[in-house]
């Protein structure tokens, strides 16, 4: 395994001209080492970290042979990026644009063109590290917003890797996410598709991504499998979580123990309300101490019976808005202090610096109640630790309705962090709580985490990336590959009676905002006349067009034409045949209802056709427009029982038309009794799935998208059904020419020496 991330595992430094390592702190850090020391004992060999060293290259260098070096357990190789690049990569970009955007900050967002460059840069030099030590079989994680171009870097290189990425912080709305600027928004949802698996906390955070690429890509997604055109991704829950056991057992350690009692008796008994934070303007702190100061104002009788420990962990001293929390916070605590202190009792104890495993764990266990109030979290593991600490049961936790583990930890007291009035009644409700109704609480929040651990959530997402590997292996037997390619080509080449399918929009054409705007160009119009020349071949296009269009386009070649999905047809230089009775008292009422739906959806019309209707939806808004599809199905589906017509889906189109109608009753019709040695149907929709239906299994049915069906096979691209049909036409060129004059034949004149 090769895991990546921002930092390496360890903070390294000189000491005496040799490295020194201490362990590095962070979720993301804790959470990993949990896992990675679990599976040790099963690992085949040891895993390999990637991330920066706090040390200059030269000086590690000089101090290791070979580029990496084994610490406890891992085999670590730092990327070392230059000071100008780490600065705006690091300081920049990822803490001065995404942090805060990701985390509802949008106005301390910066759009800074030389720190998105310089993230660029950095992840390019992750990916040429990577690749260096990359071999076939081994499986890459990639780790929270630092690198989120990376994915699709490797994935051009290493087509075949299995990478899986997992974000540690919130997905933004799509309507935050889109004021990025648009090469960006853009690059970084495509550097994202390139992993196999997409990890996040929490089901909304799954859905604003799957929004923001289907808005921004166009790519569609079902249950959460998004299909681009050259791979499926699959975008999941994992709700990253913490060593249970090691928080648990703490409590049975009389050394934490001890600290405890230290903790409980400096305080002189009062109730204790806790919080550990990191500074960060994204934790709510200035919200929590105003509530904890509205709670004092309303509730007299609690002063000097109560204590808040405000614990905070230095972050990113260096950036403007940390530096204006941290003096905006102190002058807070002043006023509280000042305002309600006795000169025996201090109301906020506050404290900035870090603290130990044991001295947390003693803060845990003291706490009769842990705030964790942040404004915007992915997923806050402090409310995790404290609630596997309390092994007494006891003790409440209030936890914001805005932190990712609020969606796991729901006995919690919910609160909405900018509320300072609920903050307050939590207090007093958490305060009064009975010891019977606290350890309830605590006994169904301590199994969750009991039940999926670190180590589970590790194995989970390590689970399912597997399980959409082997998917798109198993679904990749079906793509169009050389080889299968060139047995298509040599079955075409030895035949001597041929019919060929092919569908229009999507398969000859790429889309377009509207129908009448996909118009055949010249290229492809000298193409199909090339190969309806050769006297074998019977070429039909069959499409849902109407007559009138597929007429103005190809009347005057010597093809066949198919409209409306089978509705009527036409042989080379023939004339119009209806499949179908051109009864058509049902379009009126199908018309109406689909009109009342153009008038609920803008952007969407309706096209019609001799035997057919159909809504377009692809220029809506891409939620509404679904929405609005779900709907007209249910409307139109009500009316058919009644109605002569049948209802058909394709791409971001529903189709009414008369029943009895497909593309592959009228293909069928078209083959029939034909002998036909070599049968070859082209198609990209739903529609074409009647089509491919009565294919013969020994003849060729190919589907652009990597979507299943009934397809034999698939083409990646639209623009792969154009390059297959030049080589059909190369190869009937080459036919025509016969052999080679090879130089000295008999054949120029000359006779050869050798011969």
């Amino acid at each position: 395994m090769i895991i990546v991330a921002n930092r390496l595992p360890f903070q390294v430094s000189l000491k005496k001209g040799d490295l020194s390592f201490q362990p590095g702190t962070g979720g993301l850090v804790t959470s990993i080492r949990a896992y990675v020391e679990s599976a040790k004992d099963t690992a085949s060999a040891l895993p390999l970290w990637v991330g920066t060293a706090d040390v200059p290259e030269k000086k590690f260098r000089e101090c290791v042979k070979g580029g990496s070096v084994v610490h406890e357990g891992y085999v670590l190789h730092p990327v070392f990026l230059p000071a100008k690049t780490w600065n705006r990569y690091y300081n920049g970009f990822c803490n001065d644009t995404i942090w805060p955007l990701f985390h509802y900050f949008p106005s301390f967002a910066r759009y800074n063109e030389e720190y998105w460059q310089e993230y660029v840069n950095a992840n390019h030099a992750f990916c040429g590290k990577i690749l260096a030590l990359y071999r076939p079989g081994d499986i890459i994680w990639i780790h929270d917003y630092h690198l989120m171009l990376l994915p699709a870097l490797l994935r051009e290189k290493l087509p075949g890797a299995t990478i899986g990425f997992f974000l540690h912080i919130p997905f933004p709305s799509f309507e935050l996410f889109r004021l990025l600027p648009d090469r960006w928004r853009k690059d970084i949802l495509n550097g994202l598709l390139g992993a196999d698996l997409a990890g996040f906390h929490i089901n909304n955070y799954v859905q604003y991504f799957l929004k923001s690429v289907q808005q921004l890509l166009g790519y569609d997604h079902s249950l959460r499998t998004i299909t681009t055109p050259d791979r499926i991704v699959t975008a999941d829950t994992f709700p990253v979580s913490i060593d249970y056991e090691r928080w648990s057992n703490a409590f049975l350690d009389p050394r934490v123990f001890e600290q405890r009692n230290k903790v409980k008796k400096k305080l002189a008994e009062a109730r204790i309300i806790i919080s550990v934070d990191r500074l960060d303007y994204a934790k709510g702190i200035i919200n929590r101490l105003k509530g904890f100061e509205l709670f004092l104002e309303q509730n007299p009788e609690r002063i000097r019976k109560v204590v808040y420990v405000l614990q905070v962990v230095p972050s990113r001293d260096i950036i403007t808005q940390y530096r204006e929390n941290k003096k905006e916070l102190e002058g807070l605590v002043s006023r509280i202090n000042g305002r309600f202190g006795k000169l025996d009792w201090t109301p906020v104890v506050y404290r900035y610096s870090t603290l130990d495993f044991d001295s947390l764990c003693a803060l845990y266990m003291a706490a009769d109640i842990a705030l964790i109030a942040p404004l915007r979290d992915g997923m806050n593991l402090v409310a995790k630790e404290f609630v596997a600490c309390r092994k007494d049961k006891r003790g409440v936790l209030i936890l914001s309705e805005t932190a990712g583990a609020s969606v796991e930890l729901g006995e919690a007291i919910i609160v909405n962090p900018t509320d300072r009035q609920q903050i307050a009644d939590a207090i007093v409700r958490a305060l009064d709580m009975p010891i019977e109704e606290q350890m309830a609480r605590m006994n169904d929040m301590q199994k969750r985490l009991q039940h999926y651990d670190v180590v589970r959530w590790a194995e989970d997402f390590l689970s399912q990336l597997r399980q959409i590997k082997a998917r798109q292996e198993s679904f990749s037997v079906r793509e169009v590959t050389p080889a299968i390619e060139q047995g298509i080509l040599m079955k075409y080449r030895d035949s001597h009676k041929r019919i060929i399918f092919l569908d229009y929009d999507g398969t000859l054409m790429p889309f377009a905002r509207l129908p009448n705007l996909a118009v055949p160009d010249k290229k492809l119009l000298k193409l199909l006349n090339r190969l309806a020349e050769d006297e074998r071949n019977t070429l039909m296009l069959i499409s849902g067009r109407d007559k009138v269009t597929l007429d103005s386009w190809f009347g005057s070649m010597p093809i066949g034409l198919v409209a409306e999905h089978g509705a009527c047809y036409k042989l080379k230089d023939g004339e119009w045949v209806f499949s179908a009775k051109q009864c058509s008292g049902w379009k009126s009422a199908v018309l109406q209802t689909m009109q009342v739906f153009n008038d609920r959806c803008a952007g969407t019309f309706t096209e019609e056709k001799t035997l057919s209707l159909a809504w377009h939806y692809r220029n809506a808004e891409k939620e509404l427009g679904f929405l609005r599809s779900r709907e007209l199905i249910t409307a139109l589906s009500e009316l058919s029982a009644s109605l002569d017509f049948q209802l058909y889906e394709g791409e971001k189109v529903v189709e009414a038309r008369a029943r009895g109608i497909d593309k592959g009753t009228t293909a069928a019709m078209l083959m029939n009794g034909s002998n036909y040695d070599f049968i070859l149907a082209i198609g990209d929709d739903r529609t074409d799935e009647d089509l491919f239906k009565v294919i013969p299994g020994d003849q060729f049915s190919i589907r652009v998208g990597l979507v299943p069906g009934l397809a034999k096979y698939n083409f990646r691209r639209q623009k792969d059904v154009i390059v297959f049909l030049e080589k059909l036409v190369a190869l009937e060129d080459t036919e025509r020419e016969g052999p080679e004059v090879q130089e000295g034949d008999e054949r120029s004149g000359q006779a050869d020496p050798l011969r």
